[in-house]
């Protein structure tokens, strides 16, 4: 009897220290929820920042469309500004031209008239070969040269002349008034002592020293003044 008690005493229970820890362990494998609070917290989180990223890509995407605009806006500033230079720079062209040759068209010199002085200060030497037989014109100045042999009848104007080769001669001074325009551009006085020189390349050769009141003429005047039959070069 006393062995049966003895097996039927209840096993002695644990001590509170050693049940402690055994909780411990239980809330530390037993996971702990989310509270609803941060759940929602994440959530706005999220959604702000893809409404950032989007806000950030609808920005970019304006940017570009912006700068593809400004791009086709200067290259069309561009092709207006180099269309413009092209036009006005043809503009001129044409200008130029015209004002060339109305100047042609309105150029003259008259040569024919009574010198005002007897001032000669500057003197240019040419050689000039004309036609044999062949009236031509310098200015309104009408010259006409004939050969005879070793001889010429030169006629410049109304004054008419007979050189020999070798023998200068001299012809009456005049006056000369260049216009173009309708406007004075050159007024002279000259005088002129020709020298025949013989026949040339079957031209008569000259060689013309020209004292002038006024400094020589312009070449670009020269060229318009000489007809084309004729050739004149300074020596």
């Amino acid at each position: 009897m006393a062995e049966d008690k003895e097996n039927n005493v209840s096993p002695p229970s644990e001590t509170p220290g050693e049940a402690a820890p055994r909780e411990e362990e239980v809330q530390k494998e037993t996971p702990v929820a989310p509270s609803p609070d941060a759940a929602v917290i994440s959530e706005e989180e999220r959604q702000k920042i893809i409404g950032e990223e989007r806000r950030r890509v609808k920005e970019e995407q304006k940017l570009q469309e912006e700068a593809v605009k400004t791009y086709k806006m200067d290259h069309k500033n561009d092709r207006k500004k180099k269309f413009g230079f092209f036009k006005g720079l043809l503009l001129l062209i044409v200008l130029i031209v015209a004002a060339v040759a109305v100047g042609y068209l309105t150029f003259d010199a008259y040569g024919n008239q009574s010198p005002w002085g007897n001032s000669y200060p500057y003197v240019a030497t040419y050689d000039v070969l004309l036609p044999d037989s062949s009236e031509v014109f310098f200015g309104n100045v009408q010259v006409l040269a004939v050969s005879s042999g070793n001889d010429v009848t030169l006629k410049i104007g109304n004054e008419r002349q007979i050189l020999s080769i070798g023998t200068p001669v001299e012809f009456q001074p005049a006056h000369m008034t260049v216009k173009m325009y309708g406007l004075i551009w050159r007024e002279n006085d000259y005088h002129l002592t020709v020298t025949y020189r013989g026949l040339v390349q079957n031209q008569l050769d000259f060689l013309i020293s020209a004292r002038t009141s006024e400094p020589p003429m312009s070449s670009w005047m020269t060229g318009l003044i000489v007809p084309s039959k004729a050739t004149v070069r300074p020596v």
